[in-house]
């Protein structure tokens, strides 16, 4: 016979009723059945856990070993049960969603709030990626969704786009540029022009503008691996460089001008997460994010509005 766990149940129940007939009532099982499975065991062992009298019932010398490692062998299993248990539901319970900069701008408490509307169980923990992952933890499966802007180089992702913003350029106050109401793209790609420093390339050259640059000698390039970098790098007058409208509200800082720029595609915010997406999660928040979209319009406005509100509040954020 193979001794199981249940085996086990079975000799540490009779070694503490040191009885069989209290042992099977305590077990569910008739008596003449744990008789027998005790037999079977010292069968097998090739030694008498126990001492059987029509009076009583004693643990023999290997039967107090053997107890005492069933005992400890069973809180093992039980322990390690709870421990999964505890682990299942903590995953189930909790939703890791990556971003970079500022998510998804304005409505992410929007979209939060209407996700703790449909799930009021489950945990979000956002996690902050910088510019070495483009993806924010998406590619990876280190979080379960992300806010992303690509292109970036996307491994097996379903992506859904939620919005686009115009880029603007950002230019040191005393830029040449920096009075004018809008710039053209082509204006720009002779100025000396950030490079943000990351190992996928597709996003860099999007942020450097590269598909512009083709029939162009490439500018004095300045690496950053930052947005605070960027910045300072601004401030200084070492560099220009283009960046989501959305920077003029989050980012505002002296010494620097964001100007709209035309002739430049818009930056697109989206949600990705892994074909083999496995936190049943996943599903509520996508659903989340679509109904504040869809419900959210005049917040989508300030976001997407190239003219209008958009050019006045750069104007004012000057210098």
């Amino acid at each position: 016979m193979n001794i199981e766990l249940r085996h086990f149940r079975y000799a540490i129940a009779v070694a503490e009723e040191l009885s069989f007939t209290r042992a099977a009532q305590r077990l569910h099982v008739a008596q003449s059945a744990l008789s027998a499975r005790i037999k079977e065991m010292e069968a097998e062992l090739g030694v008498a856990l126990f001492h059987r009298t029509t009076r009583r019932v004693e643990l023999t010398e290997a039967g107090k070993r053997f107890v005492a490692e069933a005992e400890h062998a069973l809180r093992h299993h039980e322990e390690a049960l709870r421990q999964a248990r505890e682990a299942a539901s903590s995953i189930r319970a909790r939703l890791k969603v990556g971003f970079q900069g500022v998510a998804a701008l304005e409505l992410t408490p929007f979209i939060l709030d209407a996700f703790e509307g449909r799930c009021p169980g489950v945990e979000v923990e956002m996690c902050r990626y910088d510019w070495d992952d483009p993806s924010a933890g998406a590619n990876s499966q280190e979080v379960d969704a992300a806010f992303v802007r690509p292109p970036f180089q996307a491994r097996d992702l379903k992506m859904e786009p939620l919005f686009t913003e115009p880029r603007v350029a950002v230019l040191p106050h005393r830029h040449r540029f920096a009075a004018r109401p809008r710039v053209h793209i082509t204006e720009l790609l002779n100025e000396p022009f950030v490079l943000r420093r990351s190992p996928d390339r597709i996003w860099a050259d999007y942020w450097m503008c590269a598909e512009y640059r083709r029939r162009l000698d490439m500018p004095r390039l300045v690496e950053v691996s930052s947005a605070d970098d960027e910045l300072q790098a601004v401030a200084a007058g070492r560099a220009i460089s283009i960046t989501p409208a959305a920077a003029a509200r989050f980012y505002p800082r002296s010494g620097i001008v964001y100007v709209p720029v035309d002739g430049v595609s818009p930056s697109t915010v989206a949600l990705a997460w892994s074909h083999g997406a496995t936190n049943p999660a996943v599903a509520a928040f996508t659903k989340a994010v679509r109904q504040v979209c869809r419900t959210k319009p005049h917040i989508l406005r300030t976001i997407t509005d190239p003219m209008g509100t958009l050019t006045q509040d750069l104007r004012g954020r000057a210098g």
